[in-house]
């Protein structure tokens, strides 16, 4: 009988002292602590574990000992054994996420109980990282949905008043028209930060050298924080190079300029970092990690007001604002995390109340020269007379208002509805100059399969798709096709602009 309870007794020891991955207490009658394990000391941050016959609610936060006590006592009791409770250790400083579960069940033939004590901060990081990534799905799906239309209905308004301006109105009407024509253009932004928070933003992304984004950059910043607010850079140079949309970075700069200068409303400092960093472990950051690799790192630091652990826990939420009565619209940030997710990269952030607000933006750092072709709208002369435009637009309203600017600009415009009817009047004889046709439309020939089909009849017939919406992926097909987008709303005369170049371009090479 000695030797099988020695043996159990071994075989216990054994597994008490090969446990990796939790930490465990042996506790005694009383609920006091008889001898605890190296991982237990190692979770509670070595010295800060009572030792022999503490109380083991020590080792947690002060919200967590009475739930950690009372399982403890079920448990001392004798079956059945409590479930598992989520409880946060007593370690200063420690993330505002970590959390350990606690399981505590009776010992086999004695007194007392085995405290298990595992560490969860990352497995709850994934959870949340999959419910983030559920909820963005969600949003994308909204904003998709809503996108094409509110652009549609954007595009007619805007079309409208610019139409009315170009006949010349009095000098009231005509600002009344602008100030219709500057709120459709203010929609159009927020329909682009919302697609880009989804991650559902058409991009451009390019090789760019950050350094030299942030310095084209910084003369406009400094005109926007005004004098009060001190803008400093700390540039590697040669800076690191990332593959992302150029004016991602500049809207991303601009918003996290703006929400550090509300930071500041006495003044104060800016400091605007470029760095390479190989990242050997991962790092934690707002819904998400860091992988080890090779990164770009913009940083924008201000020495503010700060924020709360619980503000940092919510400010990519959209529409989640700390300045509502300053107008805030709470889609800055989630528009910074939206671009940052775009290319590749995360977001993290420290702030303390009073100590100032620090955003690294990581981008995967790309080992190419920078792409600094730019490129320049040549001047065009508009070319109506005599050409023969098709106009394929089923809303209704932009439909007759677009057909009305093509006319007015000189064209011969034949305009239909869908897709099957565009198909149709070329079947019947039709020779267009040029195709202007929307992406989405009812029936089973959208917009680029009307440009396709085309383009196998005709490969140099020009097409200009427009779209209220369109999913990142089909600027991409757009430009492999040699097709020309137009995102709406868009002015008149941009449109008008873009076909005069296309045609000119025909004539010259013709």
């Amino acid at each position: 009988m000695t030797d099988r309870i020695e043996a159990a007794a071994d075989s216990f020891r054994r597994l008490f002292e090969s446990e990796e991955e939790a930490g465990l207490a042996v506790l005694d009658a009383e609920g006091r602590i008889r001898a605890a394990s190296a991982v237990l000391e190692r979770l509670c941050a070595h010295g800060t574990a009572p030792g022999p016959g503490g109380d083991p609610a020590l080792l947690f936060a002060p919200a967590s000992q009475e739930a950690v006590r009372r399982i403890i006592s079920v448990a001392l009791a004798g079956p059945p054994v409590p479930p598992a409770i989520e409880a946060r250790l007593a370690i200063p400083d420690q993330p505002p996420d970590a959390a350990v579960e606690v399981h505590c069940r009776p010992l086999r033939g004695e007194a007392g109980a085995l405290l298990r004590v595992l560490d969860i901060t990352a497995r709850r990081r994934r959870q949340a990282q999959l419910e983030e990534a559920a909820r963005l799905e969600a949003v994308g799906r909204l904003a998709g949905g809503v996108a094409h239309d509110f652009n549609n209905l954007l595009a007619a308004v805007g079309a409208a008043a610019e139409t009315a301006l170009a006949r010349g109105q009095d000098g009231a009407t005509a600002e009344d028209l602008r100030q219709i024509l500057d709120s459709t253009g203010r929609g159009a932004r927020l329909v682009r930060q919302l697609l880009t928070f989804a991650s559902r933003q058409a991009m451009q992304p390019r090789v760019v050298a950050l350094d030299r984004a942030v310095d084209g950059m910084a003369p406009l910043l400094t005109r926007l924080l005004g004098r009060r607010i001190l803008i400093e850079l700390d540039l590697e140079r040669p800076g690191p190079c990332a593959r992302v949309d150029p004016s991602h970075i500049d809207q991303a700069l601009m918003n996290l300029a703006v929400n550090a200068r509300d930071a500041m409303p006495q003044g104060g400092r800016l400091c605007i970092s470029v760095k390479s960093r190989d990242l050997l472990v991962p790092e934690a950051a707002q819904g998400g990690t860091i992988t080890p690799g090779a990164w770009a790192v913009l940083e924008v630091a201000d020495d503010g007001a700060g924020m709360a652990p619980e503000q940092i826990s919510r400010i990519f939420e959209p529409f989640y604002t700390t300045k509502r009565d300053g107008g805030g619209t709470g889609l800055g940030l989630s528009t910074v995390l939206g671009i940052l997710r775009q290319s590749g990269g995360q977001v993290s952030v420290k702030s303390r109340p009073g100590r100032g607000s620090s955003f690294r933006l990581w981008f995967p750092r790309v080992a190419a020269e920078p792409d600094d072709t730019l490129h320049h709208s040549p001047g065009v002369n508009i070319v109506g007379a005599g050409r023969r435009l098709l106009l394929v637009e089923d809303e209704a309203p932009l439909h007759r208002l677009l057909t009305r600017a093509l006319t007015t600009a000189g064209y011969e415009v034949t305009a239909v509805e869908d897709g099957e009817a565009g198909l149709g009047v070329i079947a019947a004889g039709l020779k267009p100059d040029l195709v202007i046709s929307d992406v989405s439309m009812p029936g089973s020939i959208d917009g680029l399969t009307l440009a396709r089909r085309l383009a196998i009849s005709n490969p140099e017939l020009p097409v200009v798709l427009m779209s209220g919406y369109a999913e990142g992926s089909l600027s991409a097909e757009v430009a492999a096709e040699k097709f020309v987008f137009l995102q709406k709303p868009f002015r008149i005369s941009e449109l008008l602009s873009q076909i005069a170049a296309i045609l000119n371009r025909r004539h010259e090479d013709g």
